[in-house]
């Protein structure tokens, strides 16, 4: 009897345990399945907070890209008085045009919906307040030359129902010594410029001679959940606008032992060939303008001379040789500097052409340029400049070729030539009236394989099938250099707090 008891008891007993098992698992998974919930909602939080600061980020970036592009001088939207049919703005940018004074300051602003966007509200609470100004400057913005009303963005209208990046302001500024906190001087209000290489101090307000004035682009980002992020450009016009504000000749010849050749005796087409320094553009009744033919290494200039005959087929301005020794700023006169304009003008070129090696491109790639719609064109090989099918063509804008340029007499462009590596231009073939309208560049920096030269080559020219021959034309030049958009010389970003 007593045995069976004892036995009874037992499992009881191992009931008992096994409830408080039962009951304890139950807990430990209840906070198992608690703190994968608490993880789970914290790594959405997370996410979340990481997409709203990545979005404001990017929305800002879009705010600096719209301010950089509205810099582009063929903008219909440019933010320039001077651009018609926009008379009630008057920011004044750097090229082409005036110096941008160094306490104006353009707002283009970006409001959703009916809110307002006012940088100049530096009241305590106003989310869109422009206090990053004082830091730069050491004054608050509102002490600045402000235009007025505020320029609006071109995102302001959404597409194809798409809303556009929200930003909510982006400022324009010069750059000085004083903004850039260059060796720590705060009181220099002279304005910095780029000549392609590097960045200059001015002097006594003046422009720097070969250079182009730096402008600062910063731009504010605040999304509906709160984030901001402000970021900021420091750029400046094409190193080419930098370089060469104006042509030093109609014809430059850039090198050492540079070789040219003209038509001899008279043409049988009934065109007269001449490469003509005086510029198109000139005033009426006003002389200006250019050596016909340009060169740089003063061991050059008899060559040039003895085969640029007859001489009345050479015009230049009173008092200005028809065949001159020129001067070139710094980015022009190293290899590295040539370089690093052929790669610059690449990157912001509309077309970039490729030929393979042995094989040469040709005209019938440009079939989509126009007077109204000029091109900056790079080729990197050989290229074809001729009429197609017995028929003219003209071309329009900025052309780079870096291997040999065949140019048919036949054929008119209108704007600016550069050929820089391989530096040969050929223009044996036989032609008629075609005429360059503007500027020819040439310079020898790379050989037959491709590879960088130790010095400048010889460049070489040759025009000897006919056509009209070079028509210096500022106005041209001066377009065309304006086709090739702001550079972004430095990025920064600015750590933000809430107002």
């Amino acid at each position: 009897m007593r045995k069976g008891h004892t036995q009874k008891s037992s499992g009881r007993s191992e009931r008992g345990v096994a409830i408080v098992i039962a009951i304890f698992t139950l807990m430990l998974i209840s906070v198992v399945a608690t703190a994968l919930i608490l993880m789970s909602g914290t790594e959405s939080a997370i996410k979340a907070n990481y997409k709203s600061a990545m979005h404001a980020f990017y929305d800002a970036k879009a705010g600096l890209e719209e301010g950089r592009g509205r810099l582009f001088w063929p903008n219909p939207n440019i933010p320039n008085g001077l651009n018609p049919p926009n008379p009630v703005w008057s920011c004044v940018f750097a090229a082409p045009g005036p110096m941008m004074p160094y306490n104006q300051v353009c707002y283009i602003v970006n409001p959703s919906g009916n809110e307002v966007v006012n940088p100049l509200d530096l009241s305590t609470g106003n989310p869109y307040a422009d206090l990053e100004y004082q830091q730069e400057w050491g004054l608050p913005v509102t002490s600045a030359t402000v235009q007025q009303p505020f320029i609006n963005s071109n995102s302001a209208v959404a597409s194809a129902g798409i809303a556009g990046p929200l930003y909510k302001w982006v400022r324009i500024t010069p750059r000085t010594q004083a903004s850039a906190k260059l060796a720590g001087d705060v009181t220099d209000t002279n304005s910095l410029f780029y000549n392609g290489m590097q960045q200059l101090a001015s002097s006594g307000g003046n422009p720097v001679p070969n250079a182009v004035q730096v402008l600062t682009i910063t731009a504010l980002a605040v999304t509906p959940y709160g984030s901001r992020r402000m970021v900021q450009y420091t750029v400046a016009a094409s190193p080419l606008t930098a370089a060469l504000p104006t042509f030093p000749s109609a014809l430059t010849l850039d090198g050492n032992g540079v070789s040219f050749t003209g038509p001899s005796g008279d043409q049988d087409d009934g065109n007269k060939f001449q490469i003509n320094g005086n510029d198109v553009n000139a005033p009426s009744g006003t002389s200006s303008g250019v050596p016909a033919i340009g060169y740089t290494n003063s061991s050059d200039g008899s060559n040039i001379s003895s085969k640029a005959v007859p001489s009345t087929n050479y015009l230049s301005p009173a008092g200005t040789p028809n065949v001159g020794l020129v001067n070139l700023p710094p980015i022009l006169e190293t290899l590295s500097g040539l370089d690093g304009l052929v790669q610059s003008i690449t990157r912001g070129a509309d077309l970039v052409l490729n030929p393979p090696s042995g094989t040469t491109a040709d005209q019938t790639s440009l079939t989509s340029m126009s007077s109204t719609n000029p091109m900056v064109v790079v080729v990197n090989g050989d290229f074809h400049l001729s009429h197609a099918g017995g028929t003219s063509f003209t071309g329009y804008g900025l052309l780079l070729v870096t291997g040999t340029l065949h140019y048919d007499p036949d054929v008119t462009w209108n704007g600016i030539i550069l050929v820089i590596g391989k530096g040969v231009f050929d223009g044996s073939q036989h032609g008629s009236g075609g005429q360059i309208n503007g500027t020819v560049f040439v310079a020898n920096t790379r050989d037959n394989s491709g590879n960088l030269l130790t010095s400048l080559g010889p460049a070489s020219f040759n025009l000897t099938g006919g056509g009209r021959g070079i028509r210096y034309s500022s106005q041209l030049v001066t377009s065309t250099q304006a086709l090739m958009p702001y550079q972004v010389l430095s990025f920064r970003e600015i750590a933000q707090t809430i107002p």
